[in-house]
Formats: C-alpha cells, structure tokens, sequence
C-alpha cells in the first residue's frame, strides 16, 4: 500500500450495498470505494453513481460542520473530513462486469463481498487469491467446504478476513471472552444461547423467499448468527456434538428453519442448547430485534450475557444504517466462591478504549484499520467458520433424527450444500400453508 487510504471494490451491487454505500462514506478518511462489479446490467453503474454522491453528500456534511464547530479541534476535523469526502468524490468510480475483471484492477487493495450467501464463497476465495483483503456480509459461507475453501485461501495469502458480525466487537463480549479463559468460572457444566427475534409471514417474500437455494439456510445461518457468532466466540471448547435438534419451518411456509433448538455437547465436557427464533413476540421479559441471552454455568461462578441490537434515533434514507449498534450486558454471580465475582468484574478494568456499543460502521473501520496499521483482527477466521459447522450439523441431527459428531466429514451431504430440511409431518404449519 502506497499511502494511507485503503483502496476498496465492492463486489456485488444489489440490496445490501445500499447500506455499504453508507458505510463507506462514513469511512472516506481511511477508505476509498474505488471500483463496484455486479453480473446484473446496471446495478453496477447505478452503486457507483450512488457512492458518488454519497461522497460529496458527506463532503457538504462535513463543511457545514466546519462553520458549526464549537471548538478549534472540531473544526480541523471537520475540515479534514470534508477534505477527504471531496478527494474520494473527485474519483472516477471503475464498474465492472463480474468480480474476474475488477479484481485484475491493480489499484484495489480489498474487496467488500456483498452477494447472496450461495454465491458469495468464488468471489471471496478469488479475491483472496488474489492478494486482496476480504470483507463478506455474513454467513461467510453457505456451506462448510466453502468456508474451509475461504479459510486455506486466506491463511495461504496472508490476507485479512472479516465476515460481518458486528456483535463480536462489544465491550461486553470481549469481557465475556476475558471471563471464560481466565478459568474463574471453573469446570462448565452448561454453556447456552439463545435468539429471541420475530418476523411475520410477510417478512418472506421476492426479496428474501425463504428459500434454500436463494438464502442457503433460516434463522439458525442467518438472522441467529448475531448473537450464535458471538456466542461461539467466547466459548473456549469446541462443540463435538449436536445430541439433538428440532429445526425447521415452524408456522411458516418456506422451506429454511424459522425456529430451531438442539441440544450440544462441548469437547470438556459441557452441555447446552442453542435456540434461534423468529417466532418470539414482543414481550417485556424479552427484546427481539437482535435479541439474544447466553448462559454459562460453571463450579465457581456463572455468567449471564443480555445481547440485544439498539437502532440509533438518526435517520437514514439506505437500507439498514451506518450507526446501528450491538450491545452486551455481562453479570457474574456465584454461591460458593468468596471473592470471584469481584475478580470477574475486574477483567474489564481496562477496557473502557472499546466501544460499549460499536456500529456497523465501527466494524467495518475495524477492519480497515487492521489492514493498514497490520494488526490481527480481535477475532479469529475460525469463529465464523464455526458457526457455518454448528449450522449445517443442526439441520442434519433434524433430518436424520439421531446425533451428529463434529466435525462433519469431507464427504457428508451436510458438509456440502447437498443436504436440506424437509417439513416433517408433526410440525406446526401457518395460515398460508
């Protein structure tokens, strides 16, 4: 990298992009969208001309900001920001055809991956391949050989990867990670999670059809992962079995699961359950927009995490929004062990310089930064990589009815993106079925 702004293509123009659009203009004194590619005729020309004017949105933004500043050093932000927000909208934005011909631009440092989940694993192992640094929407990828394909290519080239979770980066969830190894908590007997989120029948439509093909799999891939990915990585034993699980369409006609429960055993020992729900109703005792619990039992302690995704009170005309954030409440509690709790609240004495509640855009100038300033994401490829696994055995131990060991062998039809739910007879159908 010839200077301090990240030269970055976006490799998929559809829905999604128009909340990368914002992103990234949020982004412009680091980052610079530089070339857009979509195999549709026209969402390409039609992403570039957004970001754009995106740029110099931000730019007229940022100097009015200037004449309002209430200090010098807000001035002089302001008027770097602003300055960064004309250069980035002076740029030409390339468009290509697919992501083969943006990637042979040399100027592209990284690619943000922003197609459908089925077809987001080629371009993410060739921009890898190519040297590039990768950011994908999330799952990572619609099946386990995929994301093992994404992993090799990624550690081969020494590139950075980050699949879009932004829960993994709370204040919290890092002090939940801290507690976890320290082994204050003792042996765990029990370590769960669950998701407690509600979309209506009409959420499934043209845009989001509930399909395998099109989605490549339901709430316990998809919507579940922002709390289940997180969740995995504070988790410090791996899962070697899905004893049992119930998954599937409940109440809704679709084929990919609305609501899923299994019951896990981790490699010391530990049992547990991770639900995922898109049936759970507003209620007082719950949150369901990114609402989500995870328990850990353990012979000294326990600790209880309430994660839940807050919308900002700040308008936005793009799907989605730069400044929607993710939070984690972490509390102790034991009865046996005099003085743990304190030692357990006290893991997080230093960590006040992370955000208590980052954002969509805080993610993603993650990333960025760990690109330029070469540091190591705070969370390994490996997580997401898991959570694809735990997915897809899931569907499996309901499909077959019986356990599934992990890790799923190379030659398993759940492995692959062969394997599927089907509607068994004794589940609850809706209305429209």
């Amino acid at each position: 990298m010839t200077d301090r702004t990240l030269k970055v293509g976006f490799i998929g123009c559809g829905r999604i992009s128009r909340l990368y659009t914002d992103i990234y203009t949020g982004l412009c004194d680091i980052a610079q969208v530089v070339a857009v590619a979509d195999v549709v005729p026209g969402l390409a020309q039609d992403r570039a001309a957004a970001m754009s004017e995106g740029y110099q949105a931000e730019a007229h933004r940022q100097q009015a900001l200037v004449h309002n500043a209430r200090s010098e050093e807000d001035r002089q932000h302001a008027l770097q920001a602003a300055a960064d927000a004309a250069a980035a909208a002076s740029n030409t934005i390339r468009v290509y055809e697919n992501h083969e011909t943006l990637l042979a631009d040399d100027e592209v440092d990284a690619v943000v991956v922003l197609t459908t989940p089925p077809i987001r694993g080629v371009p993410a192992v060739a921009a890898a391949q190519s040297g590039r640094h990768v950011f994908t929407e999330g799952p990572m990828a619609k099946s386990v050989k995929e994301a093992d394909e994404i992993v090799a290519a990624v550690e081969a080239a020494g590139v950075k990867h980050l699949s879009q979770c932004g829960g993994r980066y709370t204040r919290g969830m890092e002090h939940a990670r801290r507690a976890l190894a320290s082994g204050l908590l003792g042996p765990l007997a029990k370590a769960s999670v669950a998701v407690t989120w509600y979309h209506p029948a009409s959420y499934w439509g043209p845009t989001w059809p509930g399909r395998f093909e099109t989605d490549g799999g339901g709430v316990v891939m998809h919507h579940g992962r922002y709390v289940i990915d997180p969740f995995l990585s504070v988790t410090t034993a791996p899962i070697v079995e899905v004893a049992s699980s119930y998954s599937g369409p409940f109440l809704r006609d679709i084929e990919v699961d609305s609501y899923s429960l299994a019951l896990v055993r981790y490699a010391d020992g530990a049992v547990g359950t991770v639900e995922a729900s898109l049936l759970h109703h507003e209620h007082q005792n719950w949150t369901t927009l990114g609402g989500g619990r995870m328990e850990f039992i353990g012979e000294n302690a326990s600790m209880l995490l309430l994660h839940k995704h807050p919308q900002p009170n700040v308008p936005s005309l793009l799907i989605g929004n730069r400044h929607s954030m993710y939070e984690s409440t972490v509390t102790f509690g034991s009865s046996n062990t005099t003085g743990v709790v304190e030692q357990l609240e006290a893991l997080a004495d230093d960590l006040a310089d992370l955000p208590e509640s980052p954002s969509q855009l805080d993610q993603s100038r993650l990333w960025v930064t760990a690109i330029l300033e070469d540091k190591p994401l705070p969370v390994p490829i490996s997580v997401p990589r898991a959570h694809v696994e735990l997915s897809r055995a899931i569907y499996k131990a309901q499909e077959i009815g019986a356990s599934v060991a992990l890790p799923l062998e190379t030659n398993d039809p759940y492995y692959t993106f062969e394997g599927r739910l089907s509607r068994p007879n004794w589940m609850p159908t809706g209305p429209t079925d």
